[in-house]
């Protein structure tokens, strides 16, 4: 004769499963929405680098009207975020990418405005000034932040460990193009002209921080999956799980 008491035990283990799958299921929509959300951004990132290296005016709307759907993606992956923080009550390395993705999500979504930033100010300008110098530099420039953007994204995509050093080191080529960048402002600002001047600048600090914000990923990844921030040792909470 069965006891009335054994059926909690086999159907409790079951459910703690189901339930773990299915927070599991959540995370992975978590982390491959962000991914898909860079990507995006750095695809219109790099649209708004042939806009302003080719004087390509007439893509202007369209990197503008691109970023609405960055801006969708960021308040629904935001919300999910926010709820299973609520609903699962997460530990250890769980609660670590949930605060982690309430990061990257404005990481990205702060790179998707300066991506616009970017077209407004060529919009205004009617093109860039004719110096072969300054266009060679800034499309470096442009190619260079998105590649750390990138390489921030792949990170997170790959729960990469030591993605924040590698990405920080990578954000060094970013750092001297725009040092580079600037000092050609400089030396042309007769022929440029104060306005231009003024935008280039502008320029060159948005794309520096687009990088910034790849780099921002990479740590974050990194803290993920070790507890602890590179270079931050001393803040890392270390846990069993």
């Amino acid at each position: 004769m069965t006891s009335h008491g054994t059926e909690p035990s086999s159907a409790a283990p079951r459910h703690h499963d189901e339930s773990r799958h299915h927070f599991t299921e959540i995370l992975e929509e978590i982390k491959d929405g962000m991914v898909e959300m860079g990507s995006l951004v750095i695809d219109n990132a790099r649209r708004a680098g042939v806009a302003i290296v080719e004087n390509r005016l007439e893509l202007v709307p369209e990197i503008i009207g691109a970023d609405d759907e960055v801006n969708l993606r960021y308040a629904q992956l935001e919300r999910l975020t926010f709820e299973t923080l609520a609903r699962q009550q997460p530990v250890a390395k769980d609660l670590r990418f949930l605060v982690s993705a309430t990061r990257i999500l404005y990481e990205l979504e702060r790179s998707g405005d300066l991506v616009v930033n970017l077209a407004y100010i060529v919009d205004r300008l009617h093109g860039l000034p004719e110096s072969p110098q300054l266009r060679s530099l800034l499309d470096r420039l442009v190619g260079a932040s998105c590649d750390v953007l990138a390489s921030g994204i792949t990170a997170l995509s790959n729960m990469d460990e030591v993605a924040g050093r590698l990405v920080d080191e990578e954000d060094d080529v970013v750092d001297e193009l725009v040092g580079a960048f600037y000092d050609e402002i400089s030396r042309e600002r007769n022929e440029i002209g104060l306005e231009a001047g003024i935008a280039l600048n502008r320029m060159g600090r948005f794309l520096e921080r687009i990088a910034d914000h790849g780099v921002n990923i990479g740590e974050n990844t990194t803290y993920i999956v070790t507890a602890e921030f590179p270079g931050d040792t001393h803040l890392g909470i270390r846990d069993e799980d």
